[in-house]
């Protein structure tokens, strides 16, 4: 059986049903978790993440940007305490991940 949601719809049309559908979840209740959910099909992957970051227009804040295949670019302005917390973030997360060196790895 196909998929009815958005059947017909062109890219464009569909960009904004997505848009309208996010800001209507956005306002309810309960709101999504502060915290990932640890069940993976509750997760929006995508591989070969392209991001952008640059500094906010208008604001004492960086602009993260992340690309989503069905979601497109999504942004996020950070400010110096929130970046130096993400960096200190990857650089733990980093440090636990084994080396591959040769196509092997090592611990």
């Amino acid at each position: 059986m196909p998929d009815p949601v958005g059947a017909g719809l062109s890219a464009a049309e569909l960009d904004t049903m997505i848009r309208s559908l996010v800001a209507r979840r956005a306002s309810l209740q309960p709101g999504h978790p502060a915290e990932p959910p640890n069940d993976p099909a509750q997760i929006y992957r995508a591989d070969n993440m392209l991001w952008h970051v640059r500094p906010a227009q208008g604001a004492a804040a960086v602009e993260m940007l992340l690309y989503h295949p069905g979601l497109g670019w999504t942004s996020i302005l950070m400010s110096r305490a929130q970046i130096e917390d993400l960096q200190d973030a990857v650089a733990l997360a980093v440090a636990g991940l084994p080396l591959v060196l040769n196509g092997s790895t090592t611990a």
